[in-house]
């Protein structure tokens, strides 16, 4: 198959990219970077998501029988700062893409969006499925809800074909600090070679949240594309709910030191949302999809990672 990677240099992407050529596709990865290395069997192509000219040519001229759409500004602290920022690219560039696509009706398009679009639904103390409303409580998930949103309304109008997933935590080696399970893997590495004190400064750490090995949900990524999916929006999550608190305790106990754990009393704010765990039943029951990866070697594999990083 021909597929088209946006975002293809990030942390999920190089993921992505590695799979798919793994497997023989042909890829077109649209990249911001120019100098970015990849398989030399990987077409590269450049252009502005907020640019509806740069878009429509861009798809033309790769036309793929599936477009793969990562790229997005993901950082909910970013969307506060930058709100119009984030719902160009998020939403506007969604937007251009679905229309880039009214002359190809035949390409499957895949929107990542994000369980953050559940927001206080979450509150239900219950894995969520796709039936249940999504309350968004930040700019970064009102911006992927909107894109997922005209991504079904548009198909349904023109007949095309979108799929939009709501992955919920993942995490895996490559990913950036700024998301937890990268902060603490980058603080434990950081004191190891000397260049923190050997404390952790948290607050409250008992929510329960769902987490997910990055290359699981890329093999999902990877199987929609390869076997097809029905038009609609997807789950993508472990089911299980995990601690934060035992996973940076696990983490510590793969520590070379002794680090301390300080609790730091202004950041004791409880979750608005303590238990945040999503449901992937609808997704099970459509492709041939199962979490293969080992949590607690997936977080190993992370902090090894920062070690070398």
């Amino acid at each position: 198959m021909k597929i088209l990677v946006t975002g293809a240099c990030g942390f999920v992407g190089g993921h992505l990219v590695a799979r798919l050529v793994k497997a023989g596709h042909s890829l077109v990865a649209a990249i911001q970077n120019p100098a970015a290395v990849f398989d030399a069997s990987v077409q590269k192509t450049s252009f502005e998501l907020i640019c509806p000219d740069e878009v429509r040519s861009a798809v033309q001229a790769a036309h793929p029988d599936v477009i793969i759409h990562l790229a997005a500004q993901s950082m909910v602290v970013k969307s506060w700062e930058d709100p119009v920022g984030t719902v160009q690219v998020n939403t506007l560039g969604t937007l251009h893409l679905l229309n880039a696509l009214r002359e190809m009706p035949d390409t499957l398009l895949v929107t990542i969006g994000s369980s953050d679009e559940y927001g206080l639904t979450g509150q239900l103390g219950k894995p969520l499925t796709e039936d249940q409303p999504c309350q968004p409580q930040n700019p970064y998930a009102v911006s992927k809800f909107a894109a997922g949103q005209l991504a079904m309304q548009i198909s349904r109008k023109h007949r095309l074909h979108a799929v939009h997933l709501r992955p919920f935590n993942h995490f895996g080696p490559g990913q950036r600090a700024g998301y937890v399970v990268s902060d603490f893997c980058s603080q434990i590495a950081r004191i190891e070679k000397g260049e923190l004190a050997p404390e952790i400064v948290v607050g409250d750490l008992t929510a329960q949240r769902d987490f997910t090995d990055v290359r699981d949900v890329i093999e999902a990524y990877a199987l929609i594309a390869e076997q097809g999916l029905q038009t609609g929006v997807y789950n993508i999550c472990s089911g299980q709910p995990r601690r934060v608190e035992d996973i940076l305790n696990f983490l510590l106990r793969q520590s070379k030191l002794k680090i301390k754990v300080k609790v730091d009393p202004e950041r004791l704010r409880p979750s608005d949302v303590p238990f945040f765990v999503g449901s992937a039943t609808k997704l099970k029951a459509s492709i041939n999809w199962e979490l293969r990866r080992d949590f607690h070697m997936s977080l190993c594999e992370t902090l090894d990672w920062w070690r070398k990083n």
